[in-house]
């Protein structure tokens, strides 16, 4: 268990940087997708795609356990040696590695989310030192009827820029050098936080932020995140400037007088990773590039567009594989062996067998002669150690929707286990392995991991 998760969260990781990859390549056919946070939202869930359980459509790949057990000795002599993937069990030393391995992982991903709790304490810390700011003598009376009652804003005298925190109540910091700008730039930099606010911003952040710091070892996902704060940063300049573009100039010096001041002295000790530190020259250009040849923004059509080609992705990339091994309930049963005759029917008893029932048929066929598969399926095993060794060299096959069919006492084998075989395709050779008193084949058909009666699916004489 511990193996097979740790080979997906490499998968996971792999395909992460793949997809990111392809994205940053879309990013620049389509620049709209830059100011479209969603987009990112949608690349993050396709990055746990390989983590998601593929669909079996009719398939089980299992082995019952009656072939397991044995009707004949006594369950203190069973001799059941499984080979079969569903069955095998790795070294204890080797499953210790990889519970080890799974532990270790889980305790980095447990002190990376430690570390936000950390960064989040940080962060009320900050807010503890924040003075309350009476927001009528900042606001215009149009922003102060668009606040909500559950935000609280207060002033710090931090060097930092403005930042909303909090999840179902949410505070507005607000650094002290906003005095020194205009009326209108504050209110310009105040509208910018309520926009955030409105579109959840600081929610989806802390939702991101412990995704990222639980899956660690994904590098991909950090660069998303990345991307996912530009991208916020950038539709809420867009929204900010929508209804007022006259203002784009100004809101452009507003941008880079809080860039400089923010510069101007250390950053508090208490400034925590939730507060993303925007002053980053290259990103400032771009914002101000954007005020004045902003990139076309994505329609509503288009939008659909990508989410459904999204979502059409998630679903052919989940269906793939299992699609390709899709087939309809088996119809109609081939005989294995011709037309031989049947030795012993199903739930016969004999001494033998100390008199209990048979669980198939047995044809009297010959040494070497042919058998082939009875439908369609997946060979699931191919050798005399998975099951019970009263079956000698056995081949069971997997034909979807909970059927199989079982071939027992071969002599030889003309497939391998994990190929794929057609309807009368050979697949071994009548003779006298494992517990019999002379050359047949046993032969049986189980649905659901039961044995049931192949009189009714096979037209014996």
């Amino acid at each position: 268990m511990a193996q097979q998760l740790l080979i997906s969260l490499l998968l996971c990781s792999v395909w992460a940087g793949l997809l990111w990859l392809a994205c940053k390549v879309l990013l620049k056919k389509i620049p709209g997708l830059q100011q479209w946070p969603m987009f990112y939202w949608c690349v993050l869930g396709l990055c746990f795609l390989p983590l998601l359980p593929l669909p079996q459509l009719g398939q089980h790949w299992t082995i019952p356990s009656a072939l397991l057990q044995d009707t004949v000795y006594s369950m203190q002599t069973l001799a059941a040696q499984p080979a079969h993937p569903n069955l095998s069990r790795p070294p204890a030393v080797r499953a210790l590695f990889w519970r080890i391995l799974m532990g270790l992982v889980l305790l980095i991903s447990l002190w990376q989310l430690w570390r936000v709790l950390q960064q989040w304490q940080r962060l009320q810390q900050l807010i503890t030192l924040t003075e309350p700011l009476n927001a009528a003598t900042l606001l215009s009376p149009t922003q102060l009827a668009a606040v909500p009652q559950n935000i609280e804003i207060r002033q710090t005298q931090a060097a930092i820029s403005p930042f909303i925190a909090g999840w179902s109540r949410l505070v507005l910091v607000l650094p002290a050098y906003i005095w020194q700008l205009s009326a209108q730039q504050r209110q310009l930099l105040v509208a910018h936080e309520l926009v955030h606010l409105h579109r959840r911003d600081p929610q989806q952040l802390l939702i991101m932020r412990i995704l990222v710091a639980f899956f660690w070892f994904s590098p991909a996902l950090r660069q998303i995140e990345q991307a996912f704060i530009r991208s916020i940063e950038l539709a809420v300049d867009q929204a900010v400037l929508a209804k007022q573009p006259e203002l784009a100039a100004l809101y452009g010096q507003t941008l880079l007088s809080s860039l400089k001041l923010s510069q101007a002295g250390h950053l508090s000790a208490l400034t925590a990773g939730f507060i993303h530190d925007n002053a980053d020259t290259n990103f400032y250009r771009q914002r101000l590039l954007q005020l004045f040849q902003p990139a076309p923004r994505l329609s509503g059509g288009q939008r659909w567009r990508i989410s459904i080609v999204f979502a059409g992705a998630v679903f052919s990339l989940q269906l793939s594989s299992s699609a390709l091994s899709y087939s309809e309930p088996p119809q109609q049963w081939l005989l294995p062996v011709g037309k031989q005759p049947v030795t012993s029917f199903y739930a016969e008893k004999h001494p033998f067998r100390q008199n209990r029932p048979h669980q198939g048929v047995d044809f009297g066929a010959a040494t070497g002669a042919t058998i082939t598969a009875s439908q369609k399926g997946k060979v699931l095993i191919a050798d005399d150690s998975s099951l019970n060794r009263r079956y000698g060299k056995v081949v069971l096959i997997d034909h979807g929707h909970g059927y199989q069919t079982l071939y027992a006492h071969l002599n030889d084998f003309h497939i391998i286990a994990g190929q794929t075989v057609q309807a009368g395709e050979p697949i071994g050779t009548v003779g006298t392995t494992g517990r019999v008193t002379g050359p047949h084949l046993h032969f049986e058909i189980l649905l659901n991991g039961r044995q049931q009666n192949p009189a009714v699916y096979l037209q014996l004489e």
